[in-house]
């Protein structure tokens, strides 16, 4: 099987993954609870935890709740409180490639404040993922993320990215959330190519901190953050997501309501 029917397929599974714990996503719910959920599905649809085979990581996905933005290790039992924003990463490696998603959302009950600053994040990963097609840049991308999520008034992150995705969970090129070099200096979208369009940002203020287990990162502002991420193919006329269903399929409206 070659690479871009392998990750259509791994894309699918993880799709399917992604949206089943989005259901579960839900006051009473527990960072343990969706990762025993995702171990389950992902070995069910025959696939194999990806995040599993970066070095000293132990576990199917990375969940964090409302400063914590990526990384997060989903030990805890601790269950989710009426409010809570959660992040849940989640990645499948599927007959030697890999496919990466994530998706936040309010659990119980949300506020006009927290919808907007959700569906900022959406708004910027559907312009970032538009500006993937053959001869654009990865300036394209990166420009577009970040105009969108400032003109909400929140702010992308400098140190996090997205970034290529297949035979390694992480590959070249790097794809930053905001414009950070001029668009002809960055590297061409290529026919054939995949990566993970990603938004990390957040509420407050960009700084960052890592937590002591050594994983965690989170706002240094203590406000809150959220990741959209999906696996996307440059096709001949453009793109195609391979996480389906997609994000915006799986929400279905512009706040996570």
């Amino acid at each position: 099987m070659n690479k871009i029917a392998a990750m259509t397929e791994g894309g699918a599974i993880l799709g399917r993954v992604r949206e089943a714990l989005y259901q579960e996503m839900k006051v009473g719910a527990s960072p343990r609870s969706l990762e025993l959920l995702a171990r389950k599905l992902i070995k069910a649809e025959g696939g194999e935890l990806s995040f599993t085979k970066v070095p000293g990581y132990h576990w199917a996905t990375c969940i964090n709740i409302n400063s914590g933005i990526v990384h997060g290790i989903p030990e805890s039992d601790e269950p989710f409180k009426d409010g809570d924003l959660v992040t849940v990463d989640v990645g499948v490696y599927y007959r030697g490639y890999h496919t990466d998603a994530a998706v936040s959302r309010v659990v119980g009950t949300s506020t006009p404040e927290k919808d907007r600053f959700l569906e900022a994040g959406m708004k910027s990963l559907m312009a970032a993922i538009a500006a993937v097609k053959p001869g654009n840049r990865v300036g394209d991308i990166s420009e577009a993320m970040g105009n969108t999520i400032t003109s909400f008034g929140y702010a992308t992150t400098r140190e996090l990215t997205g970034h290529g995705v297949g035979h390694d969970l992480h590959e070249e090129p790097m794809i930053p959330e905001l414009k950070v070099a001029p668009r002809e200096n960055t590297p061409e979208l290529e026919v054939g190519q995949t990566i993970a369009v990603e938004v990390n940002y957040v509420q407050g203020k960009p700084g960052l901190v890592l937590e002591e287990d050594g994983w965690t990162i989170s706002t240094k502002d203590g406000k809150l953050s959220a990741v959209f991420e999906e696996t996307v193919l440059v096709t001949v006329d453009g793109h195609s997501i391979l996480t389906a269903p997609v994000l915006s399929q799986i929400i279905q409206s512009g706040t996570m309501q």
